[in-house]
């Protein structure tokens, strides 16, 4: 027998039980499906999936345990249910980026990142609920509603990347793909008390997936635990599984400006940030103020989604022959489109695009700020910052969120982490971010492992308690 329920099991923990004969692949497929029929589309429905491939994983599961029985190595995801976001390619699976409108587009051939997740053995089960076509971060979409926050079904769990982690919270699977372009890995994870990994600038390939921003796009994993996030990362980066650095002789720089002291909300989820950090603290890491003027204006200012949205998503669409529509303008005219994004696609539909001006200004400043932080941590000789994922809370249902700092390593294409910090006083999760020097994954893993090991024992998400 596994040690805790699969629902809640490390991807160590069901590799072990795989390798003992404890359970089987098949098994963890059930297990997977009747979760998603309890929780998703029975019970609390959390409207976190799009699309269920339950033969195939049947199917991919009876496989897996086949070479199993047979002596073959185990690879780094043999067995493991895993869940794709919307806007990845899967071939024979519809991709619909969370429209209505793309109702009918099935993918010809997997995304590279889904070549790879195969590769390492990975069963996987289905596709999982986005803000439509990535473009926000509550969750919106026509084709599923709102998706819901598992420890508040009247909040958000954040987006775009939004049912990604609600599938991950529920224990539906341990291992969800999302993609993030300003903070739509990050912040689901902050609000979904989930480690949530975004790479340096290149470092994955995303081919295969539909595109917000190229310059800022970004596949990225979710996770209940931190070595769950470092295999992930392994598999999706094609690079061996390295071994776990220690976490000693770090030093931190709390960034202010994205800090809010003075409003109640975001003066709670400092003060969790806070409590995290002395934490971190009383075990030896180095950690000290750090202050970037106008850091969050100029990564706004960076911004290059409104530039390359429409141009990019259309070059995609005219690629696939099923695509029932071949613009966002296309989209827009439908009508079919959730009532939230129509004034943003409004607004996408009639920009210049790449050809403005002002697009090479914002790249040009993509590069000075990465340049910046880099520089700024040289100078102070720090090895990574800090601060809070989102300075105020999940909004409810429908809402406009703010306070993101999501923006900051999208535009200077350095990688960062979401580390689940703790709960406000409402029980809602809070996350920080930790943004690393470019190439610093490994770094950023290894405090997630220190992390984990003081984190303390995480609440039961209200609705898994409830069911």
């Amino acid at each position: 027998m596994i040690d805790s329920d699969p629902a809640n099991a490390s991807i160590d923990a069901l590799l072990a039980a795989l390798a003992s004969g404890d359970t089987c692949a098949l098994d963890l497929v059930e297990a997977t499906l009747a979760r998603i029929r309890d929780l998703d589309q029975q019970g609390p429905s959390l409207c976190a999936m799009t699309y269920v491939a339950a033969d195939q994983a049947r199917a991919a599961a009876l496989e897996s345990d086949h070479r199993r029985a047979q002596g073959e190595p185990a690879r780094l995801l043999e067995g493991i249910p895993v869940l794709l976001k919307d806007n990845i390619d899967v071939a024979g699976w519809p991709t619909r980026g969370g429209s209505r409108a793309l109702d009918g587009l099935v993918a010809e051939h997997d995304a590279e990142i889904v070549k790879r997740l195969r590769r390492a053995g990975a069963v996987l089960i289905g596709k999982t609920a986005m803000h439509e076509l990535a473009c926000g971060i509550t969750g919106a979409s026509s084709l599923t509603g709102f998706a819901r926050n598992p420890y508040h079904l009247g909040r958000s769990p954040g987006g775009s990347s939004s049912g990604a982690a609600v599938a991950v919270a529920a224990g539906y699977a341990p291992l969800a793909i999302g993609t993030d372009t300003a903070g739509s890995v990050q912040i689901p994870a902050a609000f979904n008390n989930l480690y949530g990994l975004r790479a340096t600038r290149g470092t994955l390939p995303m081919t295969g997936i539909m595109p917000l921003s190229p310059r800022q796009d970004m596949a990225g994993p979710l996770t209940r635990y931190a070595a769950d996030l470092e295999r992930a990362f392994s598999v999706l980066s094609d690079m061996p599984l390295a071994a776990t650095e220690t976490a000693t002789d770090i030093s931190i720089g709390v960034l202010s400006e994205a800090f809010d002291r003075t409003a109640p909300d975001g003066a709670d989820i400092s003060a969790v940030v806070d409590n995290a950090l002395e934490r971190l603290r009383d075990q030896g890491t180095r950690i000290g103020e750090a202050s970037i003027a106008d850091i969050l204006a100029d990564a706004q200012t960076a911004n290059v989604i409104a530039f390359e949205f429409d141009q990019a998503l259309s070059r995609y669409l005219a690629e696939r022959s099923t695509s029932p529509v071949k613009t966002l303008a296309a989209i827009l005219a439908s009508g079919l489109n959730h009532e939230q994004l129509t004034p943003v696609f409004e607004k996408r539909v009639a920009h210049p695009g790449t050809d403005d001006p002002k697009y090479l200004e914002a790249l040009a400043l993509q590069k000075r700020l990465r340049e910046t932080i880099e520089t700024y941590l040289d100078e102070h000789r720090l090895d990574l910052l800090v601060y809070p994922t989102v300075r105020q809370p999940p909004t409810t249902l429908g809402g406009d969120q703010n306070g993101s700092n999501g923006l900051l390593a999208p535009v200077t294409g350095l990688p960062s982490i979401n580390l689940p910090a703790g709960f406000d006083r409402e029980g809602l999760p809070v996350g920080m971010q930790l943004l690393a020097r470019a190439g610093g994954e490994q770094r950023l893993l290894c405090i997630a492992r220190m992390w984990e090991r003081l984190h303390s024992q995480s609440p039961t998400p209200l609705a898994i308690a409830e069911h």
